[in-house]
């Protein structure tokens, strides 16, 4: 039944499960050693107000309010560089955050100085992540008025 053409079906059989482990391992162990940027979000919630054709300002941040940004690192100890947190708006980009990440969620605060659209881009050893907001006239009000929450002007 076995004969000798069987123990060498058995020997390529192992041989080619041994290799196909090696190159399963090298595959895990060679993977990108960094620090895993996730992503870039706003955590405080866009502004509040009327708009045009009696629709809300859903998703609206608004120029002049402050708003505290999200950024999930998934390993900061291994982190090889600073991480930089930008916001771009008509070709000028402002520096938010310059550091080396020490906690998994870094939470820098935003603060658009004008209406327009914004490109908040966050870049970490080599890996950059980025969303775009956009950002109408905005009136930042009192803590003891709904926490401290931005009214969106009306936009036209």
């Amino acid at each position: 039944m076995w004969g000798p053409s069987s123990s060498n079906r058995v020997r390529t059989v192992v041989g080619g499960i041994a290799v196909g482990a090696a190159v399963t391992a090298a595959a895990v162990t060679a993977a990108p050693a960094n620090a895993a940027l996730q992503g870039i979000a706003v955590d405080t919630l866009p502004g509040y107000g009327s708009s045009a054709n009696g629709s809300t300002n859903y998703g609206l941040y608004g120029a002049g309010c402050s708003y505290k940004l999200s950024v999930i690192v998934g390993d900061p100890k291994s982190a090889k560089s600073a991480l930089k947190i930008t916001s771009t708006r008509a070709g000028r980009t402002v520096t938010i955050y310059n550091a080396r990440p020490s906690t998994v969620e870094v939470m820098p605060t935003w603060r658009p100085a004008e209406p327009g659209s914004y490109v908040l881009t966050a870049s970490l050893d080599g890996v950059v992540r980025s969303r775009t907001v956009n950002v109408g006239t905005g009136v930042q009000l009192p803590q003891f008025i709904r926490n401290g929450a931005c009214f969106v002007l009306p936009t036209y």
